[in-house]
Formats: structure tokens, sequence, C-alpha cells
């Protein structure tokens, strides 16, 4: 279709006149959008002797859920603060800032999109982590650290004049009547943390628990480990701690009631039967037989004790003192770390171990281990460490012999005899030794040089007409190798 030119002049005019509808009102202008690194991820705390040890595993993602985090560096603050009852409210993270120390800042690698435009040195390696690695840092207390700030001073002594002016005001009113009691006291001094994402352009972002551990003596350090160990399972015991925490409460024995005294059943108790007395001779206390009767002989008479009687439970109470949990235990291997690097002590037990020993199922032969152990017990529901104990160090040997073949059978023919026997399954098994002696009493030597891998051999060697005695011996690939005992005898004659 071929327009006129008067159409086309009043088709440009009606798109002029209908141009200006299209547009909406001008609005405000939009926030820029701003991009918060998520919060780091498997945050924990641990304090061994005097080392307070910090782990987390840096965010791979924003806060919205785009990737890759926009992470700069991660920045560690610390504070000394002694608890108070009750207790002051959570700071938030800029008061916690302002009163805190900046411990460390960590720098972050960049993702490898954004890494190939930065400028790097030639032969220069980049040290700094990346994006979802674990980190770990460590502090160690010394006295300086040792000294409590308090934020919530101020804030505590105006709810103080507020109450005493409340007091005054109700002056009037009877006071209340409490039971005398000794006062609540407060918890011991805690270092707190507080990991913080900060972005390229500043913004921050922490966890929503703080982190914190008790500056507390730390308890005594269990003497250093014992280590026995067979083919699967190596077992570390050790000895308690000086001042080690015992249950108040030892767990009652079966049949204990409330772990107070023990019930035990009644056993029907068969009173000792009287000696027959001879024919003739008197019974104390009946009367005399009459005459040309034999006397009466009683009967053992079974008797049956009252059960004893239960000790009676313990009386209703209420505890008025939290006691302190028992202590526990935690193992660790000692490793030595890359040049560099700092790994977070992580045990071996995922969770504390009450009793003294644990049993490791990583026995590799050839393979060196070292074990170190702390006690640790609870302090303000805060979990504090002992330094590791003199750690124990050793090399797996294989020292276990395959057990003996059984089933030997040896049958004689032409000029040899042939053997079978039911096959091994250790995994590590080398072969087999055939042995051989002539019957009887000859000492039995090896047929082979080096072992059989088959359950089965034909001795050619064998004379005929000689009665031979065979025995058969597993040997493993061990060095140097473990014989096994000797499997039956069995004695043939080739023909």
């Amino acid at each position: 279709m071929i327009l006129s030119r008067r159409s086309t002049t009043l088709f440009v005019i009606s798109l002029a006149m209908l141009a200006p509808l299209g547009c909406g009102k001008k609005g405000p202008p939009l926030a820029p959008f701003v991009r918060v690194p998520s919060p780091m991820t498997d945050l924990v705390i641990q304090r061994i002797g005097d080392t307070v040890w910090v782990g987390f595993s840096l965010p791979t993602q924003n806060q919205d859920g785009t990737q890759p985090a926009d992470l700069e560096r991660v920045d560690i603050y610390a504070m000394t603060v002694q608890p108070h009852i009750p207790a002051d409210r959570m700071l938030e993270l800029e008061e916690f800032q302002d009163d805190a120390t900046l411990v460390t800042s960590i720098e972050v690698a960049p993702p490898p999109a954004m890494a190939a435009e930065e400028p790097v040195e030639p032969d220069a390696p980049d040290l700094r982590p990346l994006q979802g690695f674990p980190i770990a840092f460590s502090e160690v207390m010394t006295a300086a650290l040792l000294v409590p700030v308090d934020p919530w001073e101020e804030e505590r002594r105006r709810r103080e004049r507020d109450e005493a002016r409340e007091k005054e005001e109700d002056g009037s009113k009877e006071p209340v009547k409490v039971p005398l009691m000794t006062p609540p006291l407060p918890g011991p001094l805690e270092r707190r943390y507080a990991v913080v994402g900060v972005s390229g352009e500043g913004h921050e972002s922490e966890s929503v628990m703080r982190i914190a551990v008790p500056l507390v003596t730390p308890p005594h350090a269990p003497p250093a480990p014992v280590v026995t160990y067979d083919e699967e399972v190596a077992t570390i015991v050790w000895e308690l701690p000086v001042g080690v925490r015992r249950s108040v409460q030892i767990t009652a024995a079966p049949g204990a009631v409330s772990g107070v005294g023990t019930v035990t059943q009644p056993t029907p108790v068969t009173a000792p039967a009287a000696a027959s007395p001879a024919v003739g001779a008197p019974v104390v206390g009946a009367l005399p037989p009459p005459p040309g009767t034999s006397p009466v002989v009683p009967e053992p008479v079974s008797v049956t004790p009252p059960p004893p009687v239960p000790p009676p439970p313990p009386l209703a109470s209420t505890p008025i003192v939290d006691w302190p949990p028992a202590s526990r235990y935690d193992l660790f291997e000692i490793v030595e770390a890359d040049e560099g690097s700092l790994v977070m002590p992580r045990p071996l037990n995922l969770l504390p171990l009450p009793d003294p020993t644990y049993p490791d199922k990583r026995v590799e032969f050839g393979v060196e281990r070292c074990f170190a152990v702390v006690t640790l017990d609870v302090v303000s529901e805060l979990d504090v460490r002992s330094d590791f104990s003199a750690p124990t160090c050793v090399t797996f040997l294989d020292t276990f012999a395959p057990v003996a073949p059984t089933g030997l059978n040896a049958v004689g023919s032409e000029g040899a005899v042939s053997l079978s026997w039911e096959p091994n399954e250790e995994e590590d098994l080398a072969g087999y030794l055939v042995l051989r002696g002539v019957a009887p009493g000859e000492t039995l030597l090896p047929l082979t040089a080096e072992p059989v891998r088959e359950s089965t051999y034909r001795d050619s060697t064998a004379v005929p007409g000689v009665r031979y005695v065979y025995t058969v011996q597993a040997v493993d690939d061990a060095v140097p190798p473990n014989i096994s005992l000797a499997s039956e005898t069995f004695d043939a004659t080739a023909r």
C-alpha cells in the first residue's frame, strides 16, 4: 500500500500528539542498589589453654542471594566485659565497634572472574583466601586483655537512679518481705568477639549471635595418652587430670532406688539338714518313743527370710546451687600445618568424651599419628579447655600374622603328592608356605623359596614309597612378612 503525501503528513501529526500521552509522571529517584555479603558460616570458638581460636567459612553469596559475594575483607573485633545481673542488653554492631578493639582484618581474594581484572605482580602468589574457604584466627590471652570495658555503665546508672526514684515515690507502701538469701553472683570475665564481613563499598554484615569465652584459669591437662592398636582400631586412653570434676550423683546400679542403696530380691534359704541321729539315740526336746518303736527324725525345713526393707526414696528437694557438670575431654590429632596457614584445631570426637578413652578406626600401617588430649570444663555455660597434653606419637606397624590355614588334605599319586586347603581371607595375604619332612620326626622345611599364591600345591619332588608329613603356613605382604601358625599336619606317600 502506498500512502499519499497528505496521508503521511496526518500520520506524523497523530504520532506527535500521542507521544506525550505515553509518558507517565516522573517519580522520585530510586535508592541505589546495595549488595551486602552474607554473614560468616560455621562460626565456632574454643579456648585451649591461654589461646582463643575463632573459626568460620567465608560466604559465597550476598544477602539477596546473588553470587559471588561482594566481600573485600573480614574484620574481627573483640572486647573483655564483666557480665552483670540482670544481663546487659546486646549492643548494636556500631556500639560494639566503638568500645571493642579491631584485633585483625583478613583480606579476601576476589572471585576468579574479577581477579583477572586486577593487576598482579609477576611470580607473586596471592595468599588471600577465596570465598567459601575456612578461616582460622587465634589470640593469646595476656594480662592487658583481662582489663574489662563497660559500654553499659551509663545505662546501668540511669536505671539505678530510676529505680531509686520509684522506691522514693512508693515509700508510703509497706515493703515487700523476701526470704533472706545470698544474692546471685555475676559470672567471670568474658572475651566477646564479633566477626564482620565488609563489602567493596564498606557495607557490613554480622552473624546473629556473637561468640565468647570465659576468662578463668583453665583446667589441668591430662597426662600423655597411651595408644594401643590392632589391625582395625587404635585405642587411646589417658589418666584423669589433677582437679578433675566428677559427677555429683553416681549412676545407680541396676536395681537401685534413685541412686540410694540397692534393692535385692530375697533368695530362699534352706536350713541345713540336721545329722540323722543314731537309732535309739535320744532327741532333745522330744518325748521318748514308745517301747519297741524307732525314734522319729525331723525332716529338713526350707526357711525363706522376709524380704529386706528397701531404703526410703530421696526427699523432694529444689537445688539452690547450680553444680557444674563433670569434666569431659577432647582428643586431637597433632599435624604439621603448611607454612603460613593457620588451621582451626578440631577434635576427632564429634561430641565431648565423658570417659578417658577413644577408639580410632583410622589404622593405616606405615602411617604415623600423634595424639593429644585436653580437659573440657563448662564455666557460666561457656566451654574452657586445658592446654594440650604431651603428645603421643605412634607409627602403625603390621605385626599381625594371618590365621593358620585349615582343611589341609594330601593325596599321593604317581611320582607326586597333591595338596589342597581352605583359602585364607586376609586382604594383605601374599600366599602360602608348604613345608615337608620325612615321617616320623624330621624337621619340616619349605618346599619353595617364595610363597605360592593358590591354595593348592603339587609336590613333584616326593620320592615314591617315602612317607612325608606336610603342613601349610599363610604369609602376608608386610615388610618383614608375618607368618601364621602352621596348619594341621597330613601324611602322604607318592606311588
